[in-house]
């Protein structure tokens, strides 16, 4: 156990250019509820050249692109990467099904994971610089896509991964269905086994142990993973672990906590962005 304490450029067509540290990028994006544009929020520290680092910060429920930008600014600014924060916008990507479970029970060219990957190459390319790979954190619900980017499509440009405070998950079993476990959808043996040799860290507030948050599903099918974050994302972990020794694959995952925070993307940030920057 390793524990620690603390569809590419094909509709990329930019709309704002500027030469500012901060900005916003529109670009046409198919999938979703109807094609239309999307936004991806970023922040240019001022020493970053294209083939520089690059971290994609995942927002919550609030869809708050923007709000996450802003707290991830001065980590950026310390380790240097190009940050990058697509929104998936309630109008757009409404409710869990187009968000927090990438619509991965449609046809694979219909799923919304791949708009991480274009929105990535749409900032990238306004910047001046080609598709590359990416270092990747989500929060809450951004935890919920990005593990779930990770078993179902492989993430294969995410250097390094980060699974903040989910507030449930995609158990690694072929014995539950989706989105609970991995029947049922798209998921399967070997993108199992090659997502548990990932460099993949489980990211848990300390204090993110309420089982009455308001913004916390409980129901009996949830509430086998645990009464809350932490200890589901502790279980999760450990899920992971064991299904990695049983199919005797190196495991690559770690756990890593933050003492004090909550259910807080800024409580976290520092701590993540320590972690990201290994990429």
């Amino acid at each position: 156990m390793h524990r620690r304490n603390l569809v590419l450029g094909s509709l990329m067509t930019p709309m704002i250019a500027t030469a500012a540290p901060s900005g916003r990028t529109s670009f046409e994006e198919p999938s979703g509820a109807a094609p239309g544009p999307m936004n991806a929020y970023w922040h240019r520290p001022a020493a970053w050249r294209p083939g520089g680092p690059v971290a994609v910060v995942m927002h919550g429920m609030g869809r708050n692109a923007d709000g996450y930008r802003d707290a991830w600014i001065a980590p950026a600014e310390a380790h240097g990467f190009l940050l990058i924060c697509p929104e998936y916008s309630d109008t757009k990507f409404p409710g869990v099904r187009f968000y927090n479970y990438g619509n991965a029970q449609a046809p694979e060219a219909e799923w919304t994971f791949w708009a991480l990957d274009r929105a990535v190459d749409a900032v990238l390319a306004e910047q001046g610089a080609p598709p590359a790979p990416f270092a990747l954190y989500g929060h809450s619900a951004g935890a919920q896509f990005v593990h779930r980017y990770l078993l179902l499509t492989g993430a294969a440009r995410a250097r390094r991964i980060i699974i903040a405070n989910s507030g449930w998950y995609s158990w690694p079993s072929f014995d539950v269905a989706f989105p609970h476990g991995l029947a049922d959808c798209a998921a399967n043996e070997a993108g199992l086994r090659a997502a548990l040799a990932r460099p993949v860290t489980i990211l848990l507030g300390e204090a993110d142990n309420d089982p009455t948050h308001f913004q916390l599903r409980r129901d009996a099918a949830t509430d086998v993973q645990g009464l809350h974050r932490f200890e589901r994302g502790r279980n999760f972990f450990a899920a992971a672990r064991d299904a990695a020794g049983q199919r005797g694959v190196s495991f690559g995952w770690s756990l890593a906590t933050v003492p004090g925070v909550a259910h807080s993307n800024a409580g976290m940030a520092r701590a993540a962005a320590e972690i990201l920057a290994q990429a």
